[in-house]
């Protein structure tokens, strides 16, 4: 048995891989769970990355059927973090700050609601070239916050740069965008773009690496706690689907 991991920008590969062995999958969509746990086999499966909007996202309902099968479930960063705070009642484990976030509706200091899946979205393209990808919303919030602490900006400017940063489509979202479209004094903006040119934090590379941590620290065999997976029609038409059964 083995451990499958569904990574895409939050964490460079090599990076992963010195971390954890295991099988690494791209960005996770509906059906994959169910096929990771058919081909190979493993005792847990760890979502940070998935894909959304252009394909159906990750099923609860594939989850919930892997947990069922006693396999251990872990999230963090992006689309695991998500999933992992909509399931934690079930077995599923989120890790790292954004999991938290998501968990307790709120990513302090800042003031509002922490809840949107934009929170964590980005516009990438493929492996290929590495990625290259809009900015996280969770990344910047991060990066603010550091900033505010190291005495950059102070609480209501990190607030207002926050709410600026919000209002942009996530696909648009990137520093250049926010700052420039930020009610900033020239002073403060170029002291903020040469401070984050130089400590900015990414949020998501950090619970990523945080879960693949846990995972190869873990010595104990994972436990998933009981509870009754109902097989819905729609669960049987979509196995079947699968099969190729009509």
């Amino acid at each position: 048995m083995s451990i499958c991991v569904f990574l895409g920008p939050s964490l460079p590969m090599d990076e992963a891989r010195a971390i954890l062995p295991a099988i690494y999958l791209p960005p996770v969509k509906r059906g994959d769970v169910v096929e990771a746990v058919h081909r190979h086999d493993p005792h847990t499966i760890a979502i940070v990355d998935g894909y959304f909007e252009a394909v159906p996202s990750v099923w609860h309902k594939e989850l919930l059927w892997a947990l069922d099968r006693g396999i251990a479930l872990c999230g963090a960063a992006s689309m695991g973090a998500l999933r992992a705070a909509e399931l934690s009642q079930f077995g599923m484990v989120g890790i790292g700050r954004i999991f938290e976030s998501y968990a307790s509706g709120r990513f302090g200091p800042f003031d509002g609601p922490f809840e949107d899946d934009d929170e964590v979205a980005v516009v990438h393209g493929p492996a290929e070239i590495g990625y290259a990808a809009s900015d996280a919303m969770v990344d910047m919030r991060a990066t603010l916050a550091a900033a505010r602490e190291a005495g950059i900006i102070d609480a209501q400017t990190m607030q207002d740069i926050a709410a600026t940063a919000k209002a942009i489509f996530y696909k648009r979202r990137n520093w250049a965008a926010v700052l420039e479209t930020a009610d900033l004094s020239a002073d403060t903006r170029a002291g903020l773009e040469d401070w984050i040119r130089a400590n900015r934090v990414f949020q998501k590379r950090i619970d990523a690496t945080a879960l693949l941590r846990h995972l190869a620290e873990r010595t104990d065999a994972p436990k998933v706690p009981p509870f009754r997976f109902e097989r819905t029609l729609l669960w049987e038409d979509a196995m079947a689907a699968r099969e190729g059964v009509t």
